[in-house]
């Protein structure tokens, strides 16, 4: 009787660890949606994460590569905050610096489906206040062929002096632009900020509502975006990655001075989701999508590297990157073969000494879970 009893407590207590086993071995798959790529690839992408972030001094790092059928690798490295030692999660929020240009522009498209706004208005339809808005289209903002060209000095000599100043959008245009165009309209590409500042102002005066709050109705809370939104002031809400300038801490700023060009914070988990939905054009109607990737080329791209509404075009990958001081941001996708690739460092230095990080890092995974996708040429200018 004592032996029955003991065989059954036995097996009962197998029983329990089997169904925990398999529970865990289910929330694994579903937490990552794809089996983890093979050790020998997750050793080379960690290769890959650890010479970008050693030879650039980085403190930090999250980076999330999905390859369907291949498999997915997660990681956050080093720290989000150097004073503390506190180490980086995959959770943490980051300043997203450009790659808001894709919400703001996805924002003008939606304004665009509903008739609300034509891409080839001229500008002064919307904001006849702006001194060159008789000579530029909104097309033309949305893909940096206007002729605008940045006075970069100007804006960051303000920001340095006072980084808490609370900036409005035509004191931004101005600072960038004093007043005028730097070249002939159509001609080519000069990225600007402030083209995209002005079409936050555009948003705004054709929805009568704030950017914050169209964002939040028209992408975010549709897609469960919980963790993408623009700051109110210089602090980041709940757990963060601390922004560096070599080694002194610029976390705490005024972002108003890059507001629609680049002042948004996100996070990991929801940029994967706006990756597909942004690139897929998911938001808008096929007709919108098709105007999103008429495509312009870079001068130097050999006709691989262009630029559509909103979107850099890379040897078939689709997406945006950017840096601000303290964060650099880069986040690709490949139809395809329906591939994310995200990456996220918490440095970018006043000098620009580090400014291609992220994109050594992404040329570099890029190479390992879609080899082929990077022509050689584009490869051996990021080789160290």
């Amino acid at each position: 009787m004592l032996q029955s009893l003991a065989r059954r407590r036995r097996m009962l207590l197998l029983t329990v660890i089997l169904l925990i086993t398999f529970s865990l071995l289910a929330l694994s798959v579903s937490a990552c949606g794809t089996p983890s790529f093979d050790a020998k690839a997750q050793a080379e992408l960690d290769r890959v994460m650890e010479k970008v972030m050693e030879a650039n001094q980085l403190p930090g790092a999250v980076v999330g590569v999905w390859v369907p059928g291949q498999g997915t690798w997660i990681a956050a490295k080093g720290k989000a905050d150097v004073e503390t030692d506190r180490a980086m999660k995959t959770t943490d929020k980051f300043r997203i610096a450009s790659i808001t240009k894709t919400f703001t522009s996805n924002m003008v498209l939606q304004l665009a489906d509903e008739g609300k706004i034509e891409l080839d208005d001229r500008l002064d339809k919307y904001l006849p206040e702006i001194p060159f808005s008789d000579q530029i289209t909104i097309r033309q903002l949305l893909n940096h062929t206007s002729g605008i060209i940045d006075d970069n000095d100007s804006v960051d000599d303000i920001v340095d002096a006072d980084p808490l100043k609370k900036w409005e959008p035509m004191e931004v245009v101005e600072a960038y632009t004093g007043g005028e165009l730097g070249e002939e309209p159509g001609k080519q590409i000069n990225y600007s900020n402030a083209g995209y500042i002005i079409l936050g102002m555009v948003i705004e005066k054709v929805s009568g509502d704030t950017v914050e709050n169209v964002l939040q109705e028209k992408i975010a809370r549709p897609l469960g975006l919980e963790n993408t939104y623009f700051p109110e002031g210089p602090d980041i809400s709940g757990d963060y990655a601390h922004g560096y300038d070599g080694t002194e801490d610029v976390t705490h700023i005024d972002m108003s001075w890059d507001w629609t060009a680049g002042a948004m914070i996100s996070t990991l988990d929801d940029l994967k989701i706006w990756a597909k939905v942004f690139t897929e054009g998911e938001l808008l109607s096929d007709e919108m999508h098709e105007e999103q990737l008429t495509l312009v080329d870079f001068p130097k791209g050999r006709g691989q590297i262009k630029y559509g509404l909103g979107t850099y075009y890379e040897f078939g990958f689709l997406g945006h990157d950017g840096a601000d001081l303290g964060y650099q941001s880069d986040m690709m996708y490949y139809p395809e073969q329906e591939a994310t690739i995200i990456i996220l460092f918490n440095k970018l230095s006043e000098d620009l000494s580090d400014l291609n990080a992220t994109e050594k890092a992404f040329v570099g995974i890029a190479g390992i879970v879609l080899p082929g996708a990077i022509p050689e040429w584009y490869t051996e200018a990021f080789e160290e």
